[in-house]
């Protein structure tokens, strides 16, 4: 039988589940991978194309942003030990998002008597086994194919998440057997049967009669094909619905569309105060967690196809009922039934919720217009007024990426998505998410403009060197605006609370280390890693400075707008 190295073998199974990338940060174990591609590639063989990010936290965030656009797996590549820790927080957002990437990390001295202190053997899978669906050492005399095959079904099953490889680097150079691999499907896998007829009736005759129905919607927009599916659901209930910080699961201009959910936003409002009834679809309590809760006596229906989700708290009670399923059954079935189901007496009043719900969204959107007019005068620049700006330059097939906390509001209030995959955000907690997601989502999306929205904290998080560059070595521009309101705002507000009546000054704030003054200048940064960077502290200059970012970015070149925010 015909031979080939492992390293050879790792690229056919690659190729075999259409990846076309490879995030990475090279080290010594990696070396055998980076030859063998750039031998294939060289002679016009079908290979992965290797993307040198100067951060491994990088290639975790780029495989993110990539997925969310493209919804295929993916492989990024860290340097043992070292480089599994280097990727962090980027690890932990994967799993919040549930996001198939493969994690490959070649062993560090494998074999080696290494104790912990326990006296346990040293174990590398440990660094990351709360984050992922999977670790796994690879031994020797294991199969580099059946290894591989079986993490991309762990990752790619729906819930879809993260899973490890940490693999002795000998594997890569070895000699084993050429076998013929079958390819993976390209759409996610459900793990479940289809939904239960009988829990999606009873849901089904509890939404009909209720008074104040509402839908909350987590992770539906991953698949494109639920959007629609969500809005005819949502016409047919005459039900609003509330979208996460996450996905664009249902269009945000849409009558029915009753907002973003913020995580501890600017905003303090309850979007479930009036609910009777909550449809909760696809949806995990998020990383920073709401300070609004749904009324004591609002019954609550979650569809979700996480069997964790089974007793997992929501808003820190459990569902009323609970069905395992893939909503892209279980939205269709559910809105046939309740369709089925309608008088003509709920059809009428149906209607009459529906006119009053789209007459408070109407209201609900020319206030925000209102609320950005007001203020584009006003220094320092008002967020809104930004927010308002930017949506007027982008067309509607433009990809935000965003990760805020303090002002999430302007973001989602101001730039209406209304197009699935239009809208990327973060689950997780760590705020690196935006710039280096924007990078993944221009490599998928090469024709789009993607635009990269952050505070000046996140931004810092992101590596920008190493993203910028890579961005511009790999011809993947995009325009990151930096709301940079110079602090951690949410974290302010917190020390604030604590000094009382007594205003916290610049100096206390300092020593309190709540404030990035003096800030570094985000537009020479840029400048340094070839990218266009301009600081705006001007309203009157927000959108000329939009303009000539924006073209610069259609000439290829990477842009940074550091504008200089109100603190709210």
């Amino acid at each position: 039988m015909e031979q080939y190295e492992g390293a050879e073998a790792f690229v056919e199974v690659l190729n075999a589940h259409g990846v076309e990338n490879i995030f990475f940060n090279p080290g010594s174990a990696t070396v055998p991978i980076q030859v063998t591609i750039s031998k294939y590639r060289a002679a016009g063989k079908r290979a992965p194309r290797l993307i040198l990010c100067l951060d491994e936290s990088l290639t975790m965030t780029a495989a993110h942003g990539h997925y969310m656009v493209t919804g295929r797996p993916q492989v990024i590549m860290a340097h043992c030990e070292l480089g599994t820790q280097r990727v962090g927080g980027a690890l932990l957002n994967a799993q919040f998002g549930r996001i198939p990437v493969i994690m490959w990390a070649g062993l560090q001295l494998p074999g080696s008597p290494r104790v912990n202190w326990k006296q346990e053997p040293y174990d590398q899978g440990l660094i990351v086994r709360n984050s992922v669906k999977w670790d796994h050492q690879i031994d020797s005399n294991e199969n580099i194919h059946d290894v591989l095959q079986k993490a991309f079904q762990i990752a790619y099953t729906e819930p879809c998440g993260p899973v490890y490889l940490a693999f002795p680097p000998s594997i890569l150079t070895e000699k084993i057997d050429r076998v013929k691999i079958p390819p993976l499907a390209v759409t996610a896998v459900s793990s479940t049967a289809p939904a239960d007829v009988d829990r999606l009736s009873q849901a089904a005759e509890i939404l009909i009669e209720a008074e104040n129905p509402l839908i909350v919607a987590g992770y539906t927009g991953r698949h494109h094909q639920s959007v629609p599916a969500l809005v005819e659901l949502a016409e047919t209930l005459c039900a609003p619905v509330i979208t996460s910080q996450t996905w664009m699961n249902f269009p945000h201009t849409h009558p029915l569309c009753a907002g973003v959910e913020q995580y501890r936003g600017s905003r303090k409002t309850n979007p479930f105060a009036d609910a009777d009834v909550l449809l909760v679809i696809d949806y995990d309590m998020p990383y920073a967690v709401s300070e609004t809760l749904p009324g004591p006596e609002a019954k609550i229906i979650h569809i979700d196809l996480d069997p964790c989700s089974r007793g997992r708290p929501l808003w820190n009670r459990g569902s009323d009922i609970y069905i395992e399923a893939d909503s892209r059954e279980a939205i269709p079935a559910l809105k046939n039934i309740i369709s089925q189901r309608l008088t003509p007496e709920k059809r009428t009043q149906f209607q009459e919720r529906f006119k009053q719900l789209e007459s408070k969204h109407q209201k609900q959107r020319e206030g925000w217009h209102a609320l950005a007019m007001s203020k584009a005068d006003q220094k320092p620049i008002s967020a809104d007024w930004l927010c308002h700006c930017i949506s007027d330059v982008i067309d509607e097939d433009a990809i935000i990426t965003s990760f805020m906390i303090s002002p999430q509001a302007p973001v989602t209030e101001q730039i209406p998505r209304t197009k699935p995959g239009t809208f990327i955000g973060n689950a997780g907690g760590s705020v690196q998410f935006a710039l280096g997601a924007a990078f993944g989502a221009k490599i998928a999306a090469p024709d789009k403009t993607v635009v990269s929205v952050t505070t000046d904290g996140g931004f810092i998080w992101s590596c920008p060197v190493a993203t910028l560059w890579t961005a511009r070595a790999y011809n993947a521009p995009f325009l990151s605006i930096i709301l940079n309101n110079q602090g951690y705002n949410i974290i302010r507000k917190m020390a604030q609370k604590g000094y009382g009546e007594n205003k916290l000054t610049d100096e206390s704030a300092f020593e309190a280390g709540v404030d990035i003054k003096p800030p570094p200048d985000y537009a020479l940064v840029a400048q340094a890693c070839g990218a266009y960077g301009r600081m705006v502290e001007d309203p009157a200059d927000v959108m000329p400075a939009l303009r000539d970012a924006l073209d610069q970015v259609r000439r290829g070149i990477p842009a940074v707008l550091d504008v200089r925010i109100e603190r709210e």
